[in-house]
Formats: C-alpha cells, sequence, structure tokens
C-alpha cells in the first residue's frame, strides 16, 4: 500500500494550483502515513471501517495540538477520497472522517460517563432517536451514512447491515433487537412509509437528512446542559472508551417517550 500512497504524493507534487508549503506539509502527513502502514503491515484490501477509525485515534494519540490533528486527518480524507475515486477502496471512507474543524477536543470537552448518565435520565427518546444514536456510539457511522441507509440493506437472517457491495456491519444483539422493532412496530405507522424505502423517516415520511441528525444531537445538549461536549465525535469516543451506556442502564438511552 506504500506505493499507493506515494502514487498520491505524486499527485499533489504535479498539482500546480498548490503552494510549496502545502505540498510539503502534505508530504509530511503522508510519510505519518507510510510510517503507520509498515508499523503495522497494511494492505490495500485492509482498509475498511474499523481501519480508518484505528488511524484515526492512531492521530490523536500523536498529535495533542488540535491543528497538528486537524491538518494531517484534512490530510488523510483527501487520500481516501483519492482511493474512492480510483476505485480502490469500495467505499468512501472519507466520510468517517469528521469534517468539523473542531475536531480534537481536550479531555475537558469528552463526554463522562455521568455526562451519558445524565442524557438518559433526563431525556425521552423514540426508538429510531434512539437507533440513530447507536448508529454513530456503537456502529461508527456517520450522518451521510445513516442517512444514505434504505430498509433493504438491513439483512435481518444474519442480524447485519450491508453498507456496500463489499462491506458488512454485524449488529449486537441489542441493536438488532432494536432495529427490528422499529421496522415492525414503529416506521410502518409513519404517514407515507410504504412508499419511501430510506431506513430512517421524518414525521411526514420523507426521507430523513443529515440535517435532521444534528438537530436532533443540538436539541440533546440543550436539554441536558452539555452543549459543546454532546456531539456525534464524543459519543463515539465516549462508548470507544468503555464509557459504555449499556453499563449504566439496561440498554442505551432506554427512556422511550410515547409513540
Amino acid at each position: 500500500m506504500r506505493e499507493i500512497v506515494e502514487q498520491f504524493m505524486e499527485q499533489i507534487e504535479d498539482d500546480q494550483k498548490l503552494s510549496s508549503n502545502t505540498k510539503s506539509a502534505y508530504k509530511s502527513d503522508l510519510n505519518d502515513l507510510i510510517n503507520y502502514i509498515l508499523k503495522t503491515k497494511s494492505l490495500i484490501n485492509d482498509i475498511d471501517h474499523n481501519w480508518v477509525k484505528n488511524y484515526l485515534k492512531n492521530l490523536e494519540e500523536t498529535n495533542k495540538e488540535r491543528n497538528s490533528y486537524n491538518r494531517r486527518a484534512s490530510t488523510f480524507r483527501s487520500f481516501l477520497k483519492f482511493l474512492y475515486r480510483n476505485k480502490m477502496a469500495p467505499t468512501n471512507y472519507s466520510l468517517i472522517v469528521d469534517n468539523q474543524t473542531s475536531l480534537y477536543k481536550s479531555k475537558e470537552d469528552e463526554l463522562q460517563s455521568e455526562d451519558i448518565k445524565k442524557i438518559i435520565d433526563d431525556t425521552k427518546l423514540k426508538a429510531d432517536q434512539r437507533l440513530i444514536l447507536l448508529m454513530i456510539g456503537r456502529l461508527n457511522l456517520t450522518g451521510t451514512q445513516i442517512v444514505s441507509l434504505n430498509t433493504f440493506q438491513v439483512d435481518f437472517e444474519n442480524k447485519l447491515i450491508n453498507i456496500s457491495d463489499t462491506e458488512k456491519i454485524e449488529l449486537p444483539s441489542h441493536i438488532f433487537l432494536l432495529l427490528r422493532e422499529y421496522l415492525l412496530d414503529v416506521r410502518p405507522n409513519i404517514a407515507g412509509a410504504s412508499k419511501n424505502l430510506s431506513l430512517f423517516l421524518n414525521e411526514k415520511g420523507k426521507s430523513l437528512g443529515e440535517t435532521d441528525i444534528y438537530k436532533l444531537i443540538k436539541k440533546l445538549s440543550e436539554d441536558v446542559g452539555l452543549v459543546g461536549k454532546l456531539t456525534t465525535r464524543n459519543l463515539k469516543k465516549s462508548l470507544d472508551n468503555k464509557n459504555d451506556i449499556l453499563s449504566i442502564q439496561k440498554e442505551v438511552l432506554n427512556v422511550i417517550s410515547p409513540n
């Protein structure tokens, strides 16, 4: 895979629109990526959802300054787009990389176990809202990936979601059961649901958009006083760090408002 990174590096060098300083920064970042590839003995076929996630973790661990992390994450995002454009990746993994400028958060900004308990105790969520938070926090899906899901991508027999032709995500039992409940008992009662293949719908039966997800998280953060702390990235990070909501209460955000 080192050769592929070097191909991308050559493309950067040939880009006349980039300044010499920008090219030098790209080269430095991509050399770091090559070192990680060599260290982990990775091949091009190893790049998947988890590989991208692990590399982002490595970036955060080795880049304590926010600007340093943001720049390297941006370079990595560009490399993933390069792979997708050249049909060397089955899906656009760059979507996993958070495109906000505030990628790096200090420890004080991270969600703690007491914050998650506060979300559970002080909020009432419907089944689809819980599923969205679970997909972000436990399955590490982005808003773009979530709103792109269709009902036919759920494989009940094998308990997984087909993200693409080559990428599948196994569903933990609690997520599978909640998803089945949503598809069998909740979604059919939404007006216009039978005419729309999107997995998640709004109250009018239209496909849910990324904005709807961000509004949900924003409203939650305001309701429980966690503005700036309850974000998609922090939700993922808190669960990665084993601040598992399941260990705090029977099930993640298990306080459902009446349908």
